[in-house]
């Protein structure tokens, strides 16, 4: 799935260019749309997510004026957890320039009963069938 993050000048940090921290929030942003097209409705006080790992490697400043696009889908699903992969990419002059590369491990939780359980049999089957487990391609 695409997404492209608005770059909000809160987003800018003294060196004129988006801070670090704040692509955590956009990676965030893909990962819940590409999640409501896993489940489509959810009741996130039932059952949810929480993250357990975030890795992101950076490899080019983006400024307030940028376009960015971030690619994200799932790299793999394990009993409890799924990972999220992501590449944000610059648009500039026609050209697409790698911005970051990040993955996200995150574990499903039941809120109720304050514990890790599996991953719901509905998102497997809706990530298998949507195609999910592999890396779109650049449009």
């Amino acid at each position: 799935m695409i997404y492209k993050p608005e770059i909000r000048f809160a987003d800018i940090d003294s060196y004129g260019i988006v801070h670090n921290a704040i692509f955590l929030l956009f990676f965030e942003e893909s990962r819940i749309n590409l999640f409501k097209k896993i489940v489509g409705v959810w009741d996130w006080k039932k059952s949810g997510v929480l993250v357990a790992s975030q890795k992101v490697d950076y490899r080019h400043p983006v400024t307030l004026d940028d376009e960015l696009e971030i690619i994200v889908w799932v790299k793999s699903v394990g009993v409890k957890s799924l990972t999220f992969a992501y590449e944000a990419y610059l648009l500039k002059g026609g050209k697409k320039v790698l911005s970051a590369e990040s993955e996200t491990v995150i574990v499903c939780y039941n809120n109720i009963v304050k514990t890790t359980v599996s991953v719901p049999s509905e998102w497997r089957e809706s990530i298998e069938k949507n195609g999910l487990l592999r890396r779109p391609s650049m449009c």
